[in-house]
């Protein structure tokens, strides 16, 4: 009898194996995929209801906003490690791996890194030749003028519908009179680069497996017949270094950690002209011995025609001629036109979340995971950006996420999920 209730026992331990848990969630529908990834802050790991559906539904977690240069390393000799340690703390205690984000962005960078600086760490003041400090005038944003809520995402001092800096609603700007700092030479960059990179890879290097090494370094220009020159952000760190700054970065990340996987990461990766740009530098750059290993196809979509579907595998093709290995690395459908990485200030007042719109995004979502799934062998991760509507950088009212701003589940959650059942 004992020996028959030990079979029965293992009989349920396989059949409940077989069968999965009732409530699988999105990590367990892609175990023979690839990752479910998602971004968040210091404070959804803390939260105990976001952090339970973090547990639940991911494998893969990227910080969103602390690991980027400019948080981590504001200025010459200061590290901000807090935030970063808090994601990368929670990830080591439940066994999850990161990607890291990111380590080479003009936006939110350590512009410090092109002045000079003294033995000391202080920036270098250009006199005059009377050995006096020169000055130079610079807009700042002050106070708001009245008439309108402070504007959330998208440049300072940027205005809806282009309105200028200072409308009703916007910030003043004001002009502010600052000492002039000698430039650093490029040699002198490179020195800080390398010491921030060697920095922060060994920080995490225990759970991190892959990194956004260069991020969005390629121009907004849509044009196929831009020189390869042309094909790049007119960035300070292009116009000091050229394309020489993004091989290299590569290959300190490499020594800093031989294991992990190195990516370049843009968004609108998948239209004719930028995969073009992105294809020609990565395949130029390997010659050159840049150790360039995945490709970041960041999402930032909407539910009408960015991306189409077509152009959206023309792009994984072109770059599975380079790299084995694919990620989409920033991955929410909006329900606006905007898409890529502009917000423009348009986060969704007034727009209604009608049952043909939630249709239509349901569709998008179904339709792009069908052709992540078809190219399994090679997309090694897809991570959303952020949590819930709430969450988002687009704000609740784009509706871009699967978790609505009560942290639900929303009907597009069980279209992407449960895709088996609803071929």
């Amino acid at each position: 009898m004992k020996r028959l209730s030990i079979f029965a026992l293992i009989a349920s331990v396989v059949l409940m194996s077989a069968c999965g848990p009732k409530d699988p969630g999105l990590k367990d529908a892609y175990k023979n995929y690839f990752k479910i990834g998602v971004a968040v802050t210091e404070r959804n790991v803390t939260d105990p209801v976001i952090s339970e559906i973090i547990l639940k539904e991911y494998n893969s977690i990227t910080a969103e906003n602390c690991m980027k240069p400019g948080e981590l390393h504001p200025e010459a000799g200061v590290w901000n490690f807090e935030k970063a340690d808090i994601i990368a703390n929670f990830c080591r205690e439940h066994g999850i791996k990161m990607r890291g984000h990111n380590l080479v962005w003009h936006s939110q960078f350590c512009t410090w890194m092109f002045t000079k600086h003294d033995e000391n760490g202080n920036p270098v003041v250009e006199l005059d030749e009377k050995g006096d400090t020169v000055w130079v005038e610079r807009p700042s944003f002050g106070r708001f003028r009245p008439g309108g809520p402070r504007p959330q995402g998208g440049a300072p001092g940027a205005a809806p519908g282009g309105a200028p800096a200072g409308a009703p609603g916007m910030p003043a700007m004001e002009m502010t009179k600052v000492p002039k700092y000698v430039a650093a030479s490029k040699e002198e960059f490179y020195d800080s680069l390398k010491v921030h990179i060697y920095t922060v890879v060994n920080r995490y290097k225990d759970v991190v497996y892959c990194w956004d090494v260069v991020n969005e370094a390629m121009s907004d220009a849509n044009n196929l017949d831009a020189s390869y020159e042309d094909s790049f952000r007119k960035s300070q760190a292009y116009q000091l270094c050229g394309d020489e700054f993004i091989k290299n970065a590569f290959i300190w990340a490499h020594e800093a950690d031989p294991n992990a996987g190195l990516f370049y990461n843009d968004y609108s990766a998948w239209t004719p002209a930028k995969r073009t740009y992105i294809y020609n530098m990565v395949k130029k750059l390997q010659s050159e011995g840049a150790p360039i290993t995945g490709i970041g196809m960041q999402g930032h979509y909407n539910i009408f025609d960015n991306p189409t579907l077509e152009d959206f595998e023309k792009a994984i093709n072109m770059y599975l001629e380079l790299v084995d290995d694919i990620q989409i690395t920033e991955f929410d459908i909006r329900i606006n036109e905007e898409a890529g990485g502009g917000l423009q200030f348009s986060r969704g007042e007034g727009q209604q979340y009608t049952e043909e719109i939630q249709q239509q995004q349901e569709q998008k979502y179904k339709d792009l995971f069908a052709i992540m799934r078809k190219y399994k062998k090679n997309i090694s991760s897809v991570t959303f950006w952020n949590v819930s509507d709430r969450d988002s950088w687009l704000g609740a009212n784009n509706y871009p996420l699967l978790f609505d701003s009560e942290y639900q589940r929303k009907p597009v959650y069980y279209t992407v999920r449960d895709f088996k059942k609803n071929k």
